[in-house]
């Protein structure tokens, strides 16, 4: 059974190896082909006209390949960018990684069926678990990969070939070597019993990355002498096509460029580019419709984890974490209590002069310490309001003692706990001043803000006393220790 496969490819060995191809292994490639065009709802697609009746099946069917067909001829590496030798291969790595990524996604989703899971919301991201479950397993896997994504890389220099459907198919070939999908689903199940804490409250998190750290976006022009020789800057992102590439984790291009700043006249002598981020709550590619990512804080704290293993050439630079309102609390944060969210999340480091500061406030990273905003998970229905904690440092395991599941739970904590109609406004310049001289917080301000927290968690109900109370325990100890840090 043929479902799609280009004619400008015939009688050539790609045919060959499309042939050996089982139907459902043809299906794979199709679907993660077609990937981001099927995301956008058929945006390529069109109407059938016809006088005889069509079966909602064969009009599917048909749609599906005319959106292969433009993505055939859409999706292959321009010849100016082909030249550019230097950043051919990290671009390739990336798009061969992410396709057998998807590929193992796809394949893991009946495996799982078998298996124990944590209980998980319809109105969350449905493929949590696959996309968790297969980033594990790859992970795991990752000196295997990376060999074999070196010997297609070379294959396609080789072969001058810049076609992306090209290299879905060859990743697809690879599946039958690659797909013990049962093993990936009870190695999963494992992972997701160890580190599964569910609550009630939906949430979603989004990572940025990036080589130049905070000079990373387009209205930094002058970039104080960083290189980026992997990526520059990301400057090629989008004729890599990464968009179509990375859309299972929400990928794109963040140059922090809004409206009129466009015109503005440093942006002509700019390098372009910007942060390269995972929305993993993101449903389209206008950004228009979102969905929660899980319940369990738990298994969200591991995948932020697993998401900087996968991306490893680039370095973590920032997170950000939003919670659904559910409820405020009653208490009116102070200064101090929005200090101890700084101290477990931000990014407390020397400057150039050797200076402890809180860098992300002290070198104005940031556009909003805390936010609100309206989330809509399809169209018709109505925007829910969520808290978006967005001054947290991202940083990788190997950078720091603590799990991000704490922090997390300290951030949900505060808004069931405080009363947060103001969303820290009122205390932004406080929390500057701090940021650029930070002082030690008295112990009173670190008992009160942990107790805060406990009771925003009991409003929840959401934990069972044991995880209330252990992770309180870890919230102080991570609390003294920075704070001794200001001595």
């Amino acid at each position: 059974m043929t479902l799609y496969f280009p004619k400008q490819l015939h009688s050539t060995r790609y045919e060959a190896l499309y042939q050996r191809l089982t139907a459902y292994e043809r299906m794979l490639l199709l679907r993660e082909f077609v990937g981001l065009t099927y995301r956008r709802r058929f945006i390529f697609f069109q109407k059938q006209h016809t006088a005889a009746a069509i079966s909602p099946i064969a009009a599917f069917r048909r749609n599906i390949e005319i959106a292969a067909i433009r993505q055939f001829q859409h999706l292959v590496i321009g010849r100016r960018v082909w030249l550019e030798r230097d950043v051919l291969r990290p671009y390739l790595r990336l798009i061969f990684r992410h396709y057998l990524f998807g590929y193992h996604v796809q394949g893991i989703r009946r495996c799982l069926d078998r298996v124990v899971l944590s209980p998980h919301s319809a109105d969350c991201y449905y493929d949590f678990f696959p996309n968790l479950a297969a980033m594990i397993w790859f992970n795991r896997q990752r000196p295997e990969y990376d060999r074999l994504i070196d010997a297609l890389i070379e294959e396609v220099l080789a072969e001058n070939q810049r076609s992306l459907y090209v290299y879905a198919l060859l990743c697809a070939s690879l599946i039958k070597n690659l797909q013990p999908f049962n093993e990936m689903a009870e190695l999963a199940a494992a992972e997701f019993a160890k580190f599964s804490r569910p609550g009630s409250t939906p949430a979603g998190v989004e990572l940025e990355f990036s080589n130049l750290g905070r000079f990373a976006t387009f209205d930094k022009p002058f970039k104080g002498g960083l290189q980026d020789p992997l990526f520059q800057n990301m400057h090629y992102y989008k004729a890599f096509f990464l968009d179509d590439i990375t859309w299972r984790l929400g990928g794109y291009l963040d140059s922090h460029i809004r409206g009129n700043s466009l015109l503005s006249l440093p942006r002509i002598f700019a390098q372009p580019g910007g942060f390269f981020e995972y929305s993993l709550v993101r449903l389209d590619y206008p950004r228009s419709f979102s969905m929660p990512l899980s319940l369990d804080l738990g298994l969200i704290a591991l995948y932020i984890d697993e998401v900087i293993k996968f991306i490893s050439e680039l370095k973590p630079h920032s997170l950000h974490v939003n919670f659904e309102k559910i409820t405020f609390g009653k208490l009116k944060p102070q200064l101090d209590d929005y200090l101890c969210l700084l101290l477990l999340g931000g990014d407390l480091g020397h400057n150039k002069a050797g200076k402890l500061q809180e860098l992300r406030l002290a070198n104005n990273e940031l556009r909003g310490v805390i936010q609100r905003r309206k989330h809509r998970a399809a169209k018709g229905e109505v925007a829910k309001e969520v808290v978006e904690y967005s001054y947290l440092r991202l940083k990788g395991p190997s950078d720091r003692d603590y799990s991000y599941f704490p922090i997390l739970m300290a951030c949900k904590g505060f808004q069931y706990g405080y009363n947060m109609d103001l969303s820290c406004r009122d205390q932004v310049q406080g929390m500057l001043s701090w940021a650029h001289n930070p002082q030690l917080l008295p112990a009173v301000s670190l008992s009160r803000f942990v107790e805060t927290v406990k009771a925003g968690w009991q409003q929840e109900g959401g934990h069972t006393d044991e995880v209330c109370e252990q992770t309180a325990h870890e919230i102080t100890e991570l609390l003294q220790r920075q704070n001794l840090q200001l001595k």
